[in-house]
Parts: C-alpha cells; sequence; structure tokens
C-alpha cells in the first residue's frame, strides 16, 4: 500500500464514525467536505501513526494547518522518508 491510499484508508475510517457517503480523495477539503474537528484530527494522527509506523509528534502544526487530503499525504510522506 502506498502512503496516498493508506492516508485515504485512515480518513474514511475516521469519517465513518461521522457520516456515510463521502468519497475521499486528494483534492477532498478536511475540515470543509468531511467534518474532521480536533478530536478527529487525533484519532486521524493515532490511526497514521498505526499505519505507517511512525511519530508525527514533531509534524501535528503542519498536520492541524492541512486544509485538504494532498497537503496531509505530501506531510505523512515528509515523515516517513525522514
Amino acid at each position: 500500500m502506498d502512503i496516498k491510499e493508506g492516508v485515504i484508508e485512515c480518513i474514511e475510517t475516521i469519517i465513518s464514525e461521522i457520516v456515510s457517503g463521502i468519497v475521499v480523495d486528494e483534492n477532498t477539503l478536511i475540515s470543509r467536505e468531511i467534518g474532521i474537528d480536533s478530536l478527529g484530527i487525533v484519532s486521524l494522527v493515532l490511526e497514521l501513526e498505526d499505519k505507517f509506523e511512525i511519530d508525527l509528534d514533531d509534524y501535528l502544526a503542519d498536520i492541524r494547518s492541512c486544509k485538504d487530503v494532498k497537503t496531509l499525504i505530501e506531510v505523512v510522506t515528509k515523515a516517513k522518508n525522514s
């Protein structure tokens, strides 16, 4: 599984607890279209850390500022490659 697919899968896992019927892709807006709040971001970070076996503590500010899935994929890629 590549990073893009993994990030989208994690987001779908988190939002399935909130809403259904939303298709997530790179252009999906995180807060506006899928409604992930601050607690959802924490859950998403934990899910991403587990899936990719990485520590995202140094990237929390970057993750919180992500507007869309594409930017989140870039942050996870950066963390995975460092």
